[in-house]
This record gives structure tokens, C-alpha cells and sequence, in this order.
């Protein structure tokens, strides 16, 4: 018999002491590697910085957005990177003449490109910055500590390369 009637296996080994030790050696691998998935996501990450499109505001708006500033998710409050450069020109509409469109300059506004640098998580296909995944042509509603900032992706820049890589 392999185990006998005191619980022993083969006469010398008690079953529930092996169990414990089985378990405990369990718990212990089980830590080992998801520290090491957990560092392996901490190293796949590239910086990114994207462009955000204001359109249609006052100038003195764009005194309130400051190179340096961290910029946060409007709603969930997350880190979403730091303003890098703001730059400006006319505000233009599309308008109708006849049958052709015209640009039109609007007057006293402003249309602005907010770049802001991040490190970007890859969580193929995207590339996340927090829990936001950043696409051109996404809305973005953020906040920096002296403005709000309501717009759309329309650039990133990224080392296309090195995102390669980490496929």
C-alpha cells in the first residue's frame, strides 16, 4: 500500500505535510513570475508626444496653456503627459460661395496645436498613455493646471522602430 492507515506515504512521509510544502512552493513560483510579466510591462514603453487641435478661441486661452505644464484626463484624473509647445494661427471656417467652398478667416479667434510628450504604453494595436489609448483623430477632454482643453488628436510621433521591435 503507498499510503498506509497514519496518513504516511510508503510508511515514512506524512501526505499533508508534502501538500503544505507543494502549496508553498506554488505560491512561491507563482510570485517569481508575475514579477517578472510585471517588469517586462514596466520596459515596454516608447514616448510619444501628440498633437491636440483647438479650434476656434480667444487668444488670451492660449496664454493659459504652458509649456512644462502636466496635463490629466478631464474625467478620470489620470496622468496624460506634459505640454511640450502650443502654436497658434488664424481660426479658419469653411463656407460656402456659389458652388465652391471658401476658407474664411474668423476674426479675433485662434486654431492651436497643443503638443505633450508622454510614455506610451504598447498594448497592441495601441498605444496607451494611462489607460487612454491615443489615435489620431480621437476627442480628448484634459485638463492642465490652469486650463481645460477640449480637442482632437491629429498628430503623433513616435520611433516607429522601436515600436517594431516590441511586437
Amino acid at each position: 500500500m503507498i499510503v498506509d492507515e497514519k496518513g504516511k506515504l510508503f510508511g515514512k512521509i506524512n501526505l499533508l505535510d508534502c501538500l503544505i510544502v507543494l502549496l508553498v512552493v506554488c505560491v512561491i513560483a507563482a510570485a517569481v513570475i508575475l514579477s517578472k510579466v510585471g517588469s517586462a510591462k514596466d520596459g515596454n514603453s516608447i514616448p510619444l508626444t501628440y498633437t491636440v487641435e483647438v479650434k476656434n478661441k480667444d487668444a488670451g486661452y492660449f496664454a493659459h496653456l504652458i509649456e512644462g505644464e502636466k496635463v490629466i484626463d478631464g474625467v478620470t484624473k489620470e496622468a496624460l503627459g506634459e505640454i511640450v509647445s502650443v502654436t497658434t494661427q488664424p481660426a479658419v471656417s469653411v463656407a460656402q460661395a456659389d458652388d465652391t467652398l471658401i476658407s474664411v478667416n474668423i476674426e479675433d479667434k485662434l486654431d492651436g496645436y497643443v503638443n505633450i510628450k508622454a510614455n506610451a504604453s504598447v498594448s497592441y494595436p495601441d498605444l496607451m498613455v494611462g489607460k487612454e489609448a491615443i489615435k489620431i483623430g480621437k476627442s480628448m477632454a484634459i485638463r492642465s493646471e490652469s486650463a481645460a482643453i477640449h480637442g482632437y488628436i491629429v498628430g503623433m510621433d513616435y520611433d516607429a522602430d522601436l515600436l517594431k521591435e516590441m511586437r
